[in-house]
């Protein structure tokens, strides 16, 4: 099941890295709606993330390079192996590791060269995943979105029971039954389609604030709209 989760990863490395990443597509959003008036988590993401690409190609330059060389260094590489076959003393061994490693500095690289180039691509990729599948715990300007209503949700007697049982009743497959935390209930509000949002106004427990329910339903689909799309929407 696909869970949308307002709480940051505690992984080391990929959660500080994601952070980052969070800080600057809140910065994207800002600016986007500072100089031009436009609130889209979509362009958003788009433009977040050719920024990333951007800045890995270099990586991905160099990676595949190495995958260039290292098909045309093999067969010199194959044939010092063929030489030393079956050789186990600490000399021939040697040897074939200096006859090895003089191959790789004839073409410019390193042995290790592509495993450095996966270590630093791959925790940006897992970084870049936790901030696109989890917006609103990295970007505060759409998580604020939503404390006006979460602060009144929070105030609501057996609010725990009312939003898992509209969940299952709507069945939403993509948030996890909410809890008593406010990241919890942003999970839940963030992954409300617009027929969902109507319904949640329905809510007799939630009827004394349902013009804010209303308000808020309004700005993040404006958010969440790209094109003909609201990224909200479950597929079929």
């Amino acid at each position: 099941m696909e869970l949308f989760l307002a709480t940051k990863t505690g992984t080391p490395i990929i959660g500080q890295i994601a952070s980052v990443m969070g800080w600057i597509m809140d910065g994207i959003y800002k600016m986007l709606d500072g100089l031009f008036g436009i609130q889209n988590i979509g362009l958003c993401i788009i433009i977040f993330s050719i920024l990333i690409f951007a800045f890995m190609t270099p990586l991905q330059i160099k990676q595949q390079k190495f995958s260039k060389l290292s098909a045309i260094m093999q067969p010199e590489i194959q044939k010092i192996q063929k030489k030393y076959q079956g050789k186990k003393d600490q000399d021939s061994m040697m040897k074939m590791q200096e006859e090895t490693q003089a191959v790789y500095q004839k073409y410019g690289v390193s042995a290790t060269g592509s495993c450095v180039q996966l270590a630093i691509q791959m925790p940006i990729l897992f970084a870049l995943y936790q901030v696109i599948q989890n917006i609103p715990a990295y970007v505060g300007s759409v998580y604020n979105v939503f404390n006006g209503v979460c602060t009144k949700i929070l105030a609501v007697d057996g609010f725990t029971d009312i939003i898992n049982n509209f969940i299952t009743d709507n069945k939403m497959t993509r948030v996890r039954q909410v809890t008593e935390n406010a990241d919890s209930i942003v999970d839940f509000l963030y992954a409300l389609s617009p027929s969902q949002w109507e319904s949640l106004q329905k809510i007799s427990q939630f009827s004394g604030f349902s013009d804010q329910i209303s308000k808020t339903a309004s700005e993040i689909q404006k958010m969440q709209t790209f094109g003909v799309l609201n990224i909200a929407d479950q597929p079929l």
